[in-house]
């Protein structure tokens, strides 16, 4: 099968890999869409710990073409989307209900072996058929971005009427605002480009805009929360931002971190320590997949506006390069097979 391999930091070719073999408890996919994310594309500039060669890809749609003896919960010619966390199922994590925090998962597309191909093989009990009447194959590879903002969201217990910022308006932060909105939250969302905070505010996801670069977050916020917000999710990944979260967010209140940080930051503890602060980090999603999949049936949120950029794998140099560049007013690429 042809497949999509990193090689190199920067470096990517389409190369011919054995097909994957199935063991009794596993399905085989036929992929058909991929959306690159953040980690993909932190993994070709070569800031994460992993060794070439490897096939990223963790966000994927496609049809179940050949599934294991044991497996009963789809049959061949579903079309599925899939969690991309394998879990031990057996430590104290797995059994609690938070198998995302397994300290022997392994990431479909860092550890094993993505879904930048033209075949998966993954686990059947990750996978989730989904209705091609209502969503098709590329808004469907977005459901697992999704389900990151579903799960970050869901921890905490009622949204309505509370002022809540969102940092960062690439696809999770996008995705936030619109989980945060169905909620009935009032939301801020926070960038330093001017086409997605207009893109947002246009689609009605958001109530207010702040660019740091031309306006004080502080001051904006604190006109109509002069306590500050009652929640921040920051979904970007640098000292910076994470500072801010700190800084707009209400004594008592609550600061999500979704952000993939490249390295280590400094942060005014003390002000948290005064404060009083929540601070939870939010580490992809356990249980959020099939609430993902019902908000997107019943016309909750909108996938389709998100994908900006399509390529076919044949294109996965220029789509990764793009990817990089945020180009073109560029959300979301996607890579179809």
């Amino acid at each position: 099968m042809k497949a999509i391999v990193y090689t190199k930091p920067g470096g990517i070719k389409i190369k011919e890999v054995p097909k994957p073999k199935l063991s009794n408890y596993e399905v085989l996919l036929k992929i058909k869409a991929v959306g690159l994310c953040g980690t993909d594309l932190h993994i070709y500039k070569g800031k994460m710990d992993v060794k070439p060669p490897l096939i990223m890809g963790h966000e994927f749609s496609g049809i179940v073409v050949d599934k294991g003896p044991s497996v009963t919960n789809v049959k061949i010619g579903d079309a599925v989307v899939g969690e991309h966390v394998v879990t031990c199922k057996r430590c104290n994590y797995c059994k609690s209900g938070k198998p995302n925090l397994c300290a022997k998962a392994k990431v479909i597309g860092l550890h094993r072996p993505g879904a930048l191909a033209e075949y998966l093989a993954i686990p059947a009990d990750l996978v989730y058929k989904f209705p091609r009447r209502q969503i098709n194959f590329e808004e469907a590879a977005l459901i697992e971005p999704l389900s990151i903002a579903v799960y970050a969201v869901g921890q905490e217990p009622a949204e309505l009427d509370k002022n809540v910022a969102v940092i960062g308006q690439g696809p999770i932060g996008l995705f936030l605002d619109q989980v945060l909105k169905t909620s009935g939250a009032n939301v801020v969302g926070i960038d330093t480009l001017n086409h997605r905070l207009n893109f947002a505010k246009k689609k009605k996801w958001i109530d207010k805009t702040i660019n740091p670069k031309t306006q004080s977050v502080a001051k904006i916020i604190s006109h109509f929360a002069p306590d500050g917000v009652d929640e921040t999710f920051e979904a970007v990944g640098i000292e910076a931002t994470a500072q801010t979260a700190i800084d707009i967010t209400r004594r008592d209140g609550h600061v999500y971190l979704l952000g993939v940080f490249e390295s280590p930051g400094k942060l005014d503890l003390m002000k948290i320590v005064k404060k009083e602060l929540n601070i939870h980090g939010s580490w992809t999603c356990a249980f959020a997949f099939q609430p993902a999949i019902d908000l997107v049936k019943n016309k909750k949120i909108d996938l389709k506006s998100l994908i900006t950029h399509r390529y076919h794998y044949t294109q996965a140099e220029e789509a990764f390069k793009g990817a990089i560049s945020y180009s073109q007013k560029r959300i979301k690429t996607v890579i179809t097979f």
